[in-house]
């Protein structure tokens, strides 16, 4: 049996490191830094930099994660009971992944954050908002580009929202703790909410599977908007990179702002839809006529696909190897769920972009910019060199706008919220805040 117990442990190891050299791989191909001459795919925005030592670098990965997991499941049946507390051992492997995920995810930023601050200068890319293009959406007819500029989207972010996939899954197999502890609507723990988003550099769009995630394990509506919200607008990269390149009193905007929206106006709408939590009254539904029931119907229907919660139980976790199988399962059915809306979302906003006017530094042109920069989606960032361009071409008011609405939500970000709260006046409510904020911003520095 001690035997068994050392197998299992260097299997356990030995699954760990190679995960952690799987997941350094797969970000090295996105930001390229470990190597010299990398040959690069997508242009002008690259998507992938690939070498040659990638390639045994992925295998051994990947053979360590399998084969190790495989031993582990085999052997763990004798194991339990026989001197390993294997559920302690489970926690212990979940903070260890959980780690491995948010250092990956801060490599992934930290990679060109710190590119940007040694050169001095941080631009935006072509495209929706200066999203930037991997694939040559220009050349594409005009009735085809907004599609384009969708599946751009994905490819851009691929390796954020993969990572946020997997932060998703594993709160919705192993998060039932931390749900329980953010399960209140109170303020502190909607603070709580918003500090958990500080080290998790995400955009709205991918921010939004976990906290739906944790939503749907029982984190209450405030603290779950708080972390979406607060993820992109306070987290610490980016208020790092609005104090290297933006003017003082936009960084002050920056980061008021990021405090205004992702914790205050989280916290008054999930105040106002707390008075809705109980529903409507047959009578009074049927008083909204046929429309409210069929939206209503097509919402529930929506929704379901959302109820990730009903196909794991945390009891059943209760191993390491156990724990990674449910793991990846979920990260599975959530990315089946998440990437199509995903998708649809960043099309419709591409399609919406196109009617996007140009906008003067006045009042319209405030409006104009609020409304449309709530409901586009920009890779994290992207609005504070498009900021910084917008104060040097002398429109202060739109840059202003463009802090404040760009990274809060977008319209992927409120369609996954609409289905796993089950509400569309949540994201409604949300969204129309966020752009009327954007409004008094932008009205502020004209």
């Amino acid at each position: 049996m001690t035997s068994h117990k050392t197998g299992y442990y260097a299997a356990l190891a030995v699954f760990l490191a190679s995960l952690a050299l799987l997941l350094l791989t797969v970000v090295d191909v996105r930001r390229g830094f470990l190597f010299f001459g990398y040959f690069k795919v997508g242009a002008p925005s690259v998507l992938f930099n690939l070498d040659l030592r990638h390639l045994p670098m992925l295998l051994l990965g990947i053979l360590g994660v399998w084969l190790a997991y495989r031993h582990m499941a085999r052997v763990e049946t004798n194991l339990k009971g026989n001197g390993i507390d294997l559920k302690a051992l489970t926690r212990l492997v979940t903070v260890i992944i959980g780690v491995f995920l948010v250092v990956d995810l801060f490599t992934y930023r930290g990679v060109p954050a710190s590119r940007f601050v040694a050169a001095g200068k941080m631009g935006v890319g072509q495209g929706t908002m200066g999203m930037g293009w991997a694939i040559p959406v220009g050349s594409f007819p005009g009735w085809l580009q907004p599609l384009g500029e969708g599946v751009n989207y994905l490819l851009v972010v691929w390796h954020a929202t993969t990572v946020g996939i997997l932060v998703g899954g594993l709160f919705l197999v192993a998060g039932t703790a931390l749900a329980f502890r953010l399960r209140g609507n109170g303020f502190v723990t909607h603070l709580a909410g918003s500090a958990l988003a500080l080290p998790q550099p995400f955009c709205s769009c991918c921010a939004a599977p976990i906290g739906s995630a944790l939503y749907r394990k029982g984190m209450g509506l405030g603290p779950m908007l708080a972390f979406t919200v607060s993820s992109p607008m306070l987290n610490i990269t980016s208020l790092i990179l609005a104090a290297a390149f933006l003017p003082t009193e936009f960084i002050l905007l920056r980061t008021a702002g990021g405090l205004l929206v992702g914790v205050l106006v989280t916290y008054g709408v999930s105040l106002a839809a707390g008075r809705w939590s109980g529903g409507e009254k047959a009578e009074e539904a049927a008083a909204h006529g046929r429309f409210y029931t069929w939206s209503a119907r097509l919402l529930d229907s929506y929704s379901r696909l959302f109820r990730f919660e009903g196909f794991s139980s945390e009891r059943a976790a209760d191993s390491p190897a156990a724990l990674i199988s449910g793991w990846l399962s979920m990260a599975g059915r959530l990315a089946k769920v998440v990437v199509p809306v995903f998708l649809v979302g960043s099309i419709a906003a591409a399609y919406i972009a196109k009617a996007m006017p140009d906008s003067g530094n006045n009042l319209p042109g405030v409006v104009a910019t609020s409304f449309f920069a709530t409901l586009l989606m920009v890779p994290t960032w992207t609005e504070i060199p498009l900021a910084a361009g917008l104060v040097n071409g002398g429109l202060s008011g739109i840059a202003a706008v463009a802090l404040i609405t760009l990274p809060a939500v977008s319209i992927p970000c409120l369609a996954v919220i609409a289905g796993a709260v089950r509400n569309m006046r949540v994201p409604v409510m949300l969204g129309l805040a966020v752009f009327v904020v954007g409004i008094l911003a932008g009205i502020m520095f004209l």
